[in-house]
């Protein structure tokens, strides 16, 4: 996978990982950083989840989830 474009894309990516590591094929150090960094963009997701509920509790319901601005 050249390209991680969504969160599917990116599960896969983590399974692969994993099996990756599983089978002998993946180094764990590289797999360890993979995971830290991929647990900054599920933290990320969480985030901007949590405006667009807001946004939407507020009758603002033109966000769009990827286009939240960072200002």
């Amino acid at each position: 996978m050249s390209k991680i474009a969504t969160t599917g894309q990116l599960r896969e990516f983590l399974a692969s990982t994993l099996n990756g590591v599983a089978n002998g094929t993946f180094d764990l150090e590289k797999a360890k950083n993979v995971v830290k960094l991929s647990q900054q963009i599920n933290e990320s997701f969480y985030a901007e989840i949590k405006v667009a509920r807001v946004q939407h509790d507020l009758g603002n319901d033109n966000t769009k989830l990827g286009d939240l601005a960072l200002k």
